[in-house]
């Protein structure tokens, strides 16, 4: 009996040790982003876009929030600090970030006269453009192994 205990022991173990290896080059394909989004000034939704696509980041004005072509990951969250720290495993390669505080949780970034915004907003590495958001190159950063951001909302 002893022996069979023995046995089921080992083939369990061989089979483990089989999922194991077989798993184990799929775990290695997401890298780390660390994101802390900082100077958050009131209660409301943060709206956070992780993009792989130039062309989608410099399209989105924030005018809905939410998934769309061109964004790999990203969040909508309840925030009431000043700052918070997400993190996002994602493949290796070059990212852009937009983030904009919906204060009024309408689900968009507010904008005035001249589409100037009444809401928080901000990008990765900081970046800001003249009359709209950054370009890609000025946003962007890779991520290999390990990253981080840290993006000030605006005033």
């Amino acid at each position: 009996k002893r022996k069979g205990n023995m046995r089921r022991f080992i083939k369990s173990v061989s089979a483990l040790c089989i999922i194991m290896v077989i798993a184990a080059p799929w775990t290695s394909l997401a890298d780390i982003l660390v994101v802390e989004v900082a100077n958050i000034q009131s209660p409301g939704e943060l709206h956070i876009a992780i993009y792989d696509d130039a062309k989608a980041f410099q399209g989105d004005k924030g005018e809905k929030g939410g998934p769309a072509e061109g964004i790999i990951d990203g969040v909508i969250q309840e925030v009431s600090g000043e700052a918070v720290w997400f993190r996002f495993e994602l493949p290796e390669g070059r990212y852009a970030i937009g983030v904009f505080h919906d204060a009024n949780r309408n689900n968009r970034l507010d904008t005035g006269l001249f589409g100037i915004p009444k809401e928080q907003f901000g990008f990765s590495n900081n970046a800001m453009g003249r009359f709209g958001p950054p370009s890609f190159e000025a946003a962007s950063f890779v991520v290999s192994g390990s990253a981080a951001q840290s993006i000030t909302l605006s005033d």
